[in-house]
């Protein structure tokens, strides 16, 4: 070691030893964190990737070599990512004593006509809703330049078009067809084409549910599908207070029917409401999935009314391990 470098080490006060290590490798990369997750070569490689889909797909294979968050989750089981929900003032007011007294109420009409034992056959319980799907949902988050102030993906269709599906579950997991609604004064031809054929296709002219819309579902969608599946009567369809689902002329059609039909306790749909508390979530999930590997399979194109049901349905059979 030379005389200047035993004065430089004294003075900034480094190790002897690290100041000949530096000496003798002096193209050596230093860092004073930890190793990188990627490597060189793998962060050039994402860097140059055009197509966001790919690098997406990339980063997700290689980031599943970090293991330290999952088991941080393990060795902490108290805490759990979790998304805030805004409700309004009179959900915020629905109390478990109101809750529990409503389940009480019901279960003493069923017993007041002995009807309570359908609830002992999870394929007798249904909870049907309707769900809303844009043909241009939201983008997902991805990799782009630095600095960039603008990312920008070309929107391959009405961002604010949706459509209202009706969906039905029972308590052991069955699900009738659902029913696409579309707001048309009269359906074309080539969308009805596009709708399965045991699907329910629903028209008004807001594309909303109404009463009329969901009479037809329950009458030509709802019991026929009862009846297919060989489940026994009466049956009891939960559903939320909304006028479309509570009319007179549904009454007696499901009287007629053999199907109890019960509203839910009012604004308090986001806890009682299975079909939203377990099955939309997913099915949300892999309806954007889905969008997104359509516009990858067919980038000049934009998605119509008529793509909306075979996109839709390759996502119930993923999402939902259903065949139809």
């Amino acid at each position: 070691m030379t005389e200047c470098q035993k004065k430089a080490a004294i003075k900034f006060g480094v190790a002897r030893s690290t100041i000949q290590f530096r000496m003798k490798n002096p193209d050596k990369k230093y860092t004073c964190s930890s190793s990188p997750i990627l490597t060189e070569s793998e962060e050039s490689l994402l860097v140059q990737k055009k197509d966001f889909l790919d690098a997406e797909k990339m980063c997700n294979t290689v980031l599943k070599r970090i293991g330290w968050y999952k088991a941080f989750l393990r060795r902490n089981p108290v805490i759990s990512i979790r998304t805030s929900e805004h409700v309004s003032a009179a959900s915020a007011n629905v109390s478990e004593l109101d809750i529990r007294k409503w389940f009480t109420d019901i279960y003493q009409d069923l017993t007041g006509e002995n009807l309570d034992n359908i609830l002992k056959d999870p394929r007798r319980v249904f909870n049907g809703d309707e769900s809303g799907f844009s043909l241009c949902p939201k983008t997902q988050s991805f990799l782009g330049p630095k600095g960039a102030k603008d990312v920008y993906e070309v929107a391959t269709g009405n961002a604010k078009e949706n459509l209202t599906v009706m969906f039905t579950f029972n308590a052991a997991g069955e699900t009738c067809h659902p029913m696409v609604i579309f707001n048309y004064k009269r359906i074309p031809q080539n969308i009805i084409d596009s709708v399965p054929a045991n699907w329910g296709i629903g028209r008004s002219d807001s594309g909303w549910m109404v009463s009329e819309v969901f009479h037809e579902f329950v009458a030509n969608v709802f019991h026929p599908f009862l009846i297919q599946s060989g489940i026994e009567f009466p049956v009891i369809l939960f559903v939320d207070g909304h006028k479309s689902h509570l009319t007179y002329h549904l009454s007696n059609l499901c009287r007629n029917l053999k199907i109890i039909l019960i509203a839910l306790y009012p604004n308090a749909t986001r806890i009682l409401q299975p079909a939203d508390v377990a099955a939309f979530r997913p099915l949300k999930g892999g309806w954007k999935k889905g969008v997104f590997e359509w516009r990858h399979e067919n980038p000049h194109c934009a998605i119509t009314k008529k793509d909306f049901a075979p996109i839709l349905k390759k996502c119930y059979i993923k999402q939902l391990d259903q065949k139809f």
